[in-house]
């Protein structure tokens, strides 16, 4: 399943309703530093499968201060069934960036999305808007798509373009 940013999809929504967390004071458990003072951007991606319907968004958590990626969170739109519950409806995604922070961070996203109804249906609404936007072939965003689902040959086009790099284990020629 390939994720691409909602704000590839509709930049001016994506940048007015991108949910922003403001710590102005950090939260310490056992007198330990869990997550510091910082502003959090809950980023949103979804899956860019044509007619897939699973229902999930990932959310990557970034620091304004420490200009990080400090979580990646895996949110599900309904709880699972029993026979899959091994991770649950909302978890650390393990295949994507985690930090010291990322425990707290999903602590911090749960509690939104059990305080706030408003942000569970924007994310339901942002859900929708992106998979109308990848089944419509004239959206400005199917070259993402096509690029990020390994369609045709754009992946290779777009590595064709990129400047060549030299490697440390291409031998340097001396001068004599």
């Amino acid at each position: 399943m390939t994720m691409m940013p909602f704000y590839l999809v509709n930049r001016e929504l994506a940048v007015n309703e991108t949910r922003v967390i403001t710590l102005t004071a950090p939260i310490l458990q056992n007198r330990q530093l869990v997550l510091p003072v910082d502003e959090y951007g809950f980023t949103e991606l979804y899956c860019t499968e044509n007619g897939c319907d699973c229902r999930r968004v990932m959310i990557n958590v970034f620091s304004r201060h420490a200009e990080a990626h400090v979580a990646t969170i895996s949110h599900g739109f309904e709880p699972p069934d029993d026979k899959d519950d091994y991770f649950g409806q909302t978890f650390l995604d393990p295949l994507n960036r985690q930090s010291s922070y990322s425990t707290a961070l999903l602590d911090l996203f749960v509690s939104l999305l059990k305080s706030d109804e408003s942000y569970r249906q924007r994310l339901e609404r942002h859900y929708q808007i992106f998979k109308e936007a990848i089944a419509d072939p004239a959206h400005p965003c199917q070259p993402y798509v096509r690029m990020l689902n390994g369609d045709e040959d754009t992946g290779p086009n777009v590595m064709r373009q990129l400047p060549k790099r030299s490697t440390r284990n291409q031998k340097k020629k001396r001068r004599r």
